[in-house]
């Protein structure tokens, strides 16, 4: 391509430049942006480091066969080196195609990492071992109760807290030697608050 011509299209481009540039660095270095000047075929613009291609380069479209809501399909691509891409393209002034190409292949790694790690693993001898943990089984019924109300463990109030103080000992939590500090420790509550709550519930 003529430099000349080159220089014209990246100069009418540049407008763009500064919120290219800043996406990129937003996402560094999981996005890049190319975009390609339609009637010349070439690469106008690029800053990433997804793919080997460089300023000028021919831009290897179907430009004539441009679907109508390209800006709404975010399509699939495999980089060079193998990595898994997300991509879609944003047609810009009906001159260019902004193309923004994010490298999606970290987050397939961490799903699959997830999954090996989350993974149940079936262990009947543990389950015998800790059949009599009612510290692990207050846990259970503690996070039950808050999830079906859709309540935060971390955000309780004083009025939930002696709810949930009230469901455990209508479960028999408090028959455990101890029930009560554990309970007025997980809830960060005092002692003496537990028991205020449970004289309330036995005084129904």
């Amino acid at each position: 391509m003529h430099e000349n011509i080159l220089k014209s299209i990246i100069m009418q481009i540049s407008q763009y430049e500064a919120f290219f540039s800043a996406l990129v660095r937003l996402m560094r270095p999981l996005v890049e942006i190319v975009v390609h000047d339609l009637e010349s075929q070439t690469i106008c613009f690029i800053e990433g480091e997804l793919s080997k291609r460089s300023l000028g380069d021919p831009s290897l479209l179907q430009a004539d066969e441009l679907l109508e809501n390209l800006d709404k399909i975010v399509y699939p691509k495999l980089n060079f080196d193998g990595r898994l891409i997300k991509s879609i393209s944003v047609p810009l002034a009906k001159k260019w195609l902004v193309c923004i190409n994010c490298d999606v292949s970290v987050f397939n790694h961490m799903h699959n990492l997830s999954e090996q790690f989350l993974a149940e693993q079936k262990a009947p001898m543990l389950e015998s071992l800790f059949k009599n943990d009612w510290q692990e089984k207050l846990h259970v019924a503690i996070h039950s109760f808050l999830e079906q109300r859709s309540w935060n463990f971390n955000t309780l109030s004083h009025a939930q807290k002696r709810l949930v103080v009230q469901h455990v000992y209508a479960l028999g939590a408090f028959q455990e030697k101890n029930a009560a500090d554990y309970v007025a420790k997980v809830l960060k509550i005092g002692r003496s608050t537990v028991f205020n709550y449970l004289k309330h519930e036995k005084n129904k």
